[in-house]
């Protein structure tokens, strides 16, 4: 039986204990779910406009996801119900053992280069506009509220410039998108040129902003005949 609107939870389980942290977000358009990781937990919502979807389309395209990640990370994981994971995680029970950013086994870098990998080869059919959009937000996020802050405008200039190609050029972006994406390119561009007028806004703020844009885009995709 099909569900309406339903979103679907799971716990990813290492089974050589470690911890890890993986966030990512991005929307699988052929088959109408968005997926969402944060920490070690994965949602599946539907996207579909008539809120119909299946769970066992969910529990598929959740093992697929799962299992590609494990292969870039290079290390086993399980999908489990978050029941069955609280079973395994409340004492007494073997405890995980928490590993250092800084571990060259588990480091930030090797997972956000897995995340990356793992949703390229998801989308390997996908949009391409919307695969680049996917990878530049994410150099945004990696940039933001570092010493390289000034990346994260680059990264979202980009993004930008990237569906401003895809429509033809700005105004028709702007038609389909809204003003929110001529807002994200102009906020970028203008720190990307260190223009004096003006307070630049927070990369925090843009990279919302560019967020937001690539939000419209995907429904533009999945509403597109």
């Amino acid at each position: 039986m099909p569900s309406t609107g339903e979103t679907f939870k799971w716990m990813l389980w290492s089974h050589d204990g470690h911890h890890f942290s993986v966030s990512d977000e991005f929307v699988v358009v052929a088959e109408e779910f968005r997926v969402s990781m944060t920490s070690n937990m994965l949602q599946l919502s539907s996207e579909a406009a008539s809120g119909m979807c299946s769970p066992d389309s969910a529990k598929a395209l959740a093992e697929k996801y799962v299992e590609t990640l494990a292969k870039h990370l290079v290390m086993p994981l399980t999908l489990m119900e978050e029941s069955e994971w609280m079973l395994r995680t409340t004492p007494p029970c073997r405890p995980m053992r928490a590993i250092s950013a800084n571990r060259e086994d588990l480091s930030r870098v090797r997972v956000s280069s897995a995340v990356r990998e793992a949703r390229t080869e998801l989308l390997a059919s996908a949009d391409e506009a919307l695969r680049r959009c996917y990878d530049l937000i994410q150099n945004a996020h990696e940039c933001m509220n570092t010493p390289n802050d000034q990346g994260a405008y680059f990264a979202v200039y980009e993004a930008m410039e990237v569906l401003g190609e895809y429509f033809g050029n700005e105004e028709k972006a702007k038609a389909v998108l809204g003003n929110i994406f001529k807002k994200a390119k102009t906020a970028a561009n203008a720190k990307r040129h260190h223009r004096k007028k003006g307070q630049p806004q927070p990369s925090a703020v843009v990279v919302e902003m560019a967020t937001a844009v690539i939000r419209k885009y995907e429904r533009y995709l999945l509403d597109r005949p």
